[in-house]
């Protein structure tokens, strides 16, 4: 794969390439640090790791304005940040601090910033697909030229929401772009055995819906083909359906190894294999090297530097205030004030 990258790397913009690189980097040191802190008690409930997956989340948010939208998945959190949201908020907001990007109120799987276009993570198993979709059909409605991508899994694929979303999205040329990330196992279930069909993309397929599939682990074929698929999309050409190979390095939640012990639903080899042949940072790291774009001593500043923003995100999240137990009704109606509430255009 570095060798292909290193011809797909050309003469690319510079910033952007180097952008790419950190962002990955930056949801990576995030995810390892977010471990940390719930084996040290200091996060209330499980996280879902996305470690493995960055080059999804970067190279389809990079092909994205700010003004798109985006919503999200249990697995969140490289979304969220490649969309541009607040590290330190969102680190806060995994400790339940009153600094947190929702004041501590959402969590790991609840992460929203709406003035960012980010319509919000969600515990349950594609139910952010018809959201996107809602906020697509309101940009229609007020004639603006917005694209949205849902995020989800391929465990999401056999959902009944996730089928009648691409169907309505379908008959009305609704501008989304259904993002499956298929990590091979939706919690301990092989995809091989739960889905039917030749391929996941023959699902967007089956209702009209452009569709492909490519891999998950190279940041530049994805940012390059969600580009297309956004072009197409904001072009007037209906909904984009886009599916990536990737693997998840970690398991399906932070409490899965306490829980399996020896009874893994993988083999070492696999992961193994994974970690040390396709790994999206490593290599595009590597690449940007051979290709003379970038030094290494420019990346190694680069992770020196993630590395203190990430501790000091860490040192808030452990230290600032925890919400007053007199807030606890606020928030209960879409009246009262909010941070990050949605814009009149997202409405």
């Amino acid at each position: 794969m570095e060798k292909q990258l290193v011809s797909q790397i050309g003469d690319r913009d510079e910033d952007l390439l180097v952008e790419m690189y950190r962002q990955m980097k930056q949801i990576r040191e995030f995810e390892i640090a977010a471990g940390e802190l719930v084996r040290a008690g200091e996060i209330p409930g499980p996280i879902h790791p996305y470690i493995g997956q960055e080059a999804i989340a970067v190279g389809t948010c990079t092909a994205l304005d700010d003004e798109d939208i985006i919503g999200s998945t249990h697995r969140g959190h490289g979304h969220v940040l490649a969309k541009g949201a607040d590290l330190d908020g969102m680190m806060a907001e995994l400790t339940a601090r009153e600094a947190g990007l929702n004041r501590g109120r959402g969590g790991s799987m609840h992460m929203v910033d709406f003035s960012l276009g980010i319509f919000g993570c969600n515990a349950i198993v594609g139910a952010s697909v018809p959201h996107v979709a809602g906020g697509m059909l309101s940009g229609r409605i007020d004639g603006d030229d917005r694209v949205g991508v849902s995020f989800f899994g391929e465990g999401a694929i056999n959902q009944g929401v996730v089928h009648e979303t691409m169907n309505m999205a379908a008959i009305w040329d609704l501008p989304v772009i259904f993002v499956c990330e298929n990590n091979k196992y939706a919690v301990s279930t092989d995809v091989e055995y739960a889905a039917a069909g030749d391929s996941l993309a023959s699902r967007g397929e089956a209702y009209g819906i452009e569709s492909r599939t490519i891999t998950g682990q190279n940041v530049l074929t994805v940012h390059e083909t969600i580009s297309e698929a956004v072009d197409d999309a904001r072009a007037g050409e209906g909904p984009q359906f886009v599916e990536c190979e990737t693997y998840r390095y970690k398991g399906h939640f932070s409490g899965e190894e306490a829980i399996l012990s020896d009874r893994s639903y993988r083999s070492d080899e696999e992961i193994r294999d994974w970690k040390e042949n396709r790994d999206p940072i490593e290599t595009f790291g590597e690449a940007l090297v051979e290709s003379g774009r970038v030094d290494a001593e420019t990346l190694r500043e680069i992770d020196d530097e993630i590395d203190e923003e990430v501790s000091s995100a860490v040192d808030l999240a452990t230290e600032s205030d925890l919400p007053s137990g007199d807030r606890a009704p606020e928030n209960a109606y879409a009246d009262q004030e909010y941070p990050a509430f949605p814009a009149p255009k997202y409405r």
